[in-house]
């Protein structure tokens, strides 16, 4: 009797097992997606416009925060590109920067697409869309 209990209840066993670990490195991923953006709004909101800070005394992002802004975005999604179901190049890219003067304030807004291979055999959901926004601003 529990021979067959046993095997009425591994398949069940497998799925939850199997759901509770894709699960959770889907948790992981969007932590290191929203990591990479918070990290990218910093280091471009923190680019700021030299000339303009040495001739007024004024915190001004420079003309370039956007672009700064993506290339960082791209760069810290690297390590995790092999878990992601676009190039970190392209997700940059297609990242919403909104760079604002006053105050000087960077907002970066994306939906990355994470590969899930296990959602996808169980749920025929292969990929997860993570949506992250990033707010940073110069004080």
């Amino acid at each position: 009797m529990s021979a067959v209990m046993t095997v009425a209840a591994l398949p069940l066993l497998i799925l939850v097992l199997t759901t509770t670990l894709e699960l959770g490195s889907l948790r992981v991923i969007a932590a290191r997606v929203r990591s990479a953006a918070d990290l990218a709004a910093l280091v471009a909101v923190n680019d700021q416009d030299d000339a303009e800070l040495a001739r007024s005394g004024r915190l001004v992002p420079a003309s370039d925060a956007a672009d700064v802004a993506r290339a960082m975005f791209a760069a810290n999604l690297d390590p995790i590109a092999s878990m992601l179901a676009a190039t970190p190049a392209s997700l940059a890219a297609g990242a919403s920067v909104r760079v604002d003067a006053s105050p000087p304030t960077v907002r970066i807004s994306a939906t990355v697409p994470v590969r899930t291979p296990l959602f996808g055999a169980l749920f025929f959901h292969p990929i997860t869309d993570v949506a992250v926004v990033a707010n940073g601003g110069a004080r």
